[in-house]
């Protein structure tokens, strides 16, 4: 179990977006830092989402996307409550900026948590990162599954981590 705080191993130079960033300067962001997902801040540096790689896909297969359709009673009040998840995937599909693409529930890290609870967080919520935010509730850095590969080499199995 390693109890030592986020702080330690998180990426304190990931870079972040705003809402307004085009899906394109995205796109770009991603590819030339080889990155899977950003963090979403507003203009005082509080977290208010995230967007990954697979948000990304939508825009890839939006033409493979069917409309729920409803073959009786049964059929129509499911369909209409997947409706909505439809309506997410073609919105996500379209999107022009980033407020489109990003996930708003987004599960975050404070820099004292440790990479431990940190971990379980990320593995119940299956996640592959958390955004860390300080005490003043700014964006701080970005915990990944491999920062936490890395701390486990480091402080559980002696690495250079």
């Amino acid at each position: 179990m390693i109890d030592r705080p986020v702080s330690d191993v998180m990426d304190q130079d990931a870079p972040t977006v705003m809402a307004d960033t085009t899906t394109g300067d995205l796109v770009h962001l991603l590819a030339e830092r080889g990155l899977d997902g950003v963090a979403v801040v507003d203009a005082g540096g509080a977290v208010v989402g995230i967007v990954t790689g697979g948000d990304l896909l939508y825009q890839e297969v939006e033409a493979d996307e069917d409309m729920p359709h409803s073959n009786g009673l049964v059929d129509w009040a499911m369909g209409v409550a997947s409706l909505g998840s439809w309506e997410r995937h073609v919105e996500k599909a379209f999107a022009v900026a980033v407020a489109d693409l990003m996930t708003a529930a987004v599960h975050t890290a404070t820099t004292a948590t440790t990479v431990h609870e940190a971990a379980k967080l990320m593995t119940h919520e299956d996640v592959s990162q958390l955004p860390v935010v300080g005490d003043d509730g700014r964006y701080a850095g970005m915990l990944t599954r491999v920062g936490v590969i890395r701390a486990l080499d480091r402080f559980e199995f002696g690495g250079a981590g």
